[in-house]
């Protein structure tokens, strides 16, 4: 009998449903283009590719660039940023990145193996392929063995961001809209002894079916709304009954509205609607943007310290390049130095002594060595060989290839002249980590403010009204009480409810610990921000007294070399002419492979002084085009 208006009731609780997700549907579009603006993954780019130590700073008196580029150089660096892109996917094959110059060594590179192919590589080359192979940023200290959580990932920041539990998605889920159904029937028979309390009748047989349907949706001032809708069947032997079987229907509309504890847009945007002291399992959507935010501010640090390693691993190789070619050139000419002596011990001429001729074999020798130690590492160095493998690594290159991989970028030689406070200025603007401890301040504030909420007392006023139908039927035409759904229609049966409801601690003690730890807290973070804006003026003073240091050992080294050069030639023509001792012409040798040597170093120095003045002013990555989520708000 009931069977038809059962499907009646479904479909009306089905309409309902539909009215309550429409009421809300504004809302929702609203929160699905903010979490498909908040859980888009982070990407990094490289708009414009000028390596950061070329640019001076607007008070630079120097020219522009101490590395003039052509224009075709230019425009190799544009194609090679097309060809740029983060990798998706890879699989275990990709592990070992052929670096497009050649097949794989078949061994490994050692001090008895001279370098015989290589592949020139520029500053724009470089930052180009580390961002094409670097879903992992890697550092000079190898961590991904030891401690792979602790490596940065470009991941990282959208992992945090789509976090379901404290990312921003999360937050703006506490205001999504929620329905529910429901839809039971009972076949009830049971016997009384009272027949009062079986309704007029011993034995009762009852058949009941009810339908519930509920919309709830709470807003970001903390008003929450309700809609429900209740369709009831009851079919039973009760002797009192007007019909053997009715229906009742029910249709009810509620509000809550926070007056003090809980109250406010503020306060739910930055703890959330169920918060609670501490805010140790909920957060707001303010506090976990900010969140969002602190995590990419950490990617952009890790992805220019990245970028400073690359440039000290570059600038290393180039260095052990200019030792090795100062080692082979000492070497050649302690051989050609052993050659003349031996020539002359096995004419019997003067000047080939047999001590001689061991005094400059044994030269040689010592030489060789230098050369195998520039190639292989010892006595204190990496060597060259180790030192292109690094910047493979760091790169995303395979670990050896046919062609040895060989800076071709000149050092700059110009000098820098910077402004303290100016680049004071912009480093404390521009540094990563002053923009992390600013969120932090900011988060640390926002806290402070929704903590004093607690302190209040919990006072909502409320609100209900219900309309009700009875009817023999569900639907139907006739007297009154004859279809429950007209009897709704007709408004006849209205009621309603309100009023207030208060709740307080009135100790409030986990509240005012609250306040104190947040207190704290902010003040904490308010130091460390002065503490931070100090360390980075004097890490600025710092970088700039150690670009003119060493751009004065640079300058230094540049005579010392220029003054080696010509003592050696004028002791190699002293010697042939039998003016001056042998001695005298390996000490003129050593002179020259000592200032060589120590050129290279300072003017590695000298280069990397430069870089880590645009890191330490927080402009590297942007004078590098490389461009990701802002930091700052």
């Amino acid at each position: 009998m009931w069977q038809m208006p059962i499907a009646a009731i479904v479909l009306l609780s089905a309409c309902v449903t539909l009215i309550g997700c429409r009421s809300s549907s504004r809302d929702n579009e609203a929160v699905n283009r903010e979490k498909q603006v908040i859980l888009q993954a982070p990407v990094v780019t490289q708009a414009s590719l000028l390596p950061p130590i070329q640019s001076p700073p607007p008070q630079s008196s120097t020219p522009s660039s101490p590395h003039p580029q052509t224009a075709q150089s230019l425009h190799d660096t544009n194609r090679l940023l097309q060809m740029v892109s983060l990798p998706i996917n890879r699989t275990p094959s990709d592990t070992l990145i052929s670096d497009g110059g050649g097949d794989l060594a078949d061994e490994v590179r050692h001090c008895g193996v001279a370098p015989s192919r290589f592949r020139d590589l520029t500053q724009a080359e470089l930052i180009a392929l580390a961002m094409q192979h670097s879903e992992v940023i890697r550092a000079l200290g190898v961590r991904v063995l030891n401690s792979p959580a602790s490596v940065t990932t470009t991941y990282d920041p959208a992992i945090r961001a789509s976090d379901p539990f404290f990312g921003p998605a999360a937050a703006l889920a506490e205001f999504d809209s929620q329905v529910a159904s429901s839809l039971t029937a009972q076949n009830n028979d049971r016997v009384f002894n009272n027949s009062t309390l079986g309704g007029d009748v011993q034995e009762l047989v009852q058949d009941y079916v009810e339908l519930n349907s509920t919309w709830q949706k709470r807003n970001v001032w903390g008003t929450q709304f309700d809609a429900r809708s209740v369709y009831t069947y009851d079919s039973n032997n009760r002797s009192g009954n007007r019909f053997p079987s009715y229906w009742e229907s029910q249709i009810e509309f509620g509000v809550r509205q926070p007056l003090l504890r809980g109250a406010g847009k503020q306060f739910n945007l930055i703890a959330g609607p169920n918060a609670r002291p501490g805010f140790n399992f909920s957060n707001g959507i303010w506090i976990a943007r900010i969140n969002t935010q602190i995590s990419q501010t950490d990617f952009d640090i890790a992805l220019r310290d990245y970028f400073l390693d690359l440039y000290t691993a570059y600038w290393e190789l180039h260095r052990q390049y200019a030792a090795y070619d100062a080692a082979v050139e000492a070497r050649d000419v302690a051989y050609d130095i052993w050659q003349t002596v031996l020539s002359k011990k096995r004419s019997g001429l003067m000047g080939g002594e047999a001590y001689k001729e061991a005094q400059s074999r044994a030269t040689y020798y010592r030489y060789t060595r230098e050369v195998q130690t520039a190639l292989g590492g010892g006595d204190g160095s990496a060597g060259l060989y180790s030192a292109e493998r690094t910047l493979r690594r760091l790169i995303g290159l395979s670990p050896t290839s046919l062609e040895l991989l060989r800076p071709i970028d000149p050092p700059a030689e110009v000098r820098f002249q910077y402004d303290l406070q100016t680049s004071v200025s912009k480093a404390l603007f521009r540094r990563s980590e002053l923009c992390r401890q600013r969120l932090e301040l900011q988060n640390r504030n926002l806290r402070l403010l929704a903590a004093k909420n607690f302190m209040l007392p919990r006072l909502d006023l409320i609100g209900r009204t219900r309309v009700r139908g009875f009817g023999n039927d569900l639907d139907g035409d006739g007297p009154r009480f004859a279809s429950a759904t007209d009897d709704l229609l007709s408004l006849d049966h209205q009621e309603w409810q309100f009023g207030v409801e208060m709740g307080v601690s009135p100790q409030r003690r986990q509240a005012k610990a609250a306040i104190r730890n947040a207190s704290l807290q902010l003040q904490r973070e308010r130091s460390m921000l002065r503490e931070q804006e100090r360390a980075v003026a004097f890490e600025v003073e710092e970088a700039i007294a150690e670009i003119q240091s060493a751009f004065l050992t640079m300058q230094s080294s540049i005579a010392r070399v220029d003054a080696a050069q010509q003592r050696l030639a004028s002791s190699e023509a002293l010697y042939r002419s039998g003016k001056i001792q042998l001695e005298f012409l390996i000490d003129a040798t050593e002179e020259v492979v000592q200032s060589k040597t120590q050129l290279a170093v300072d003017r590695s120095r000298y280069s990397l002084a430069l870089v880590r003045i645009s890191r330490t002013t927080g402009t590297l990555l942007s004078d590098l085009g490389v461009h990701s989520s802002p930091c700052c708000p």
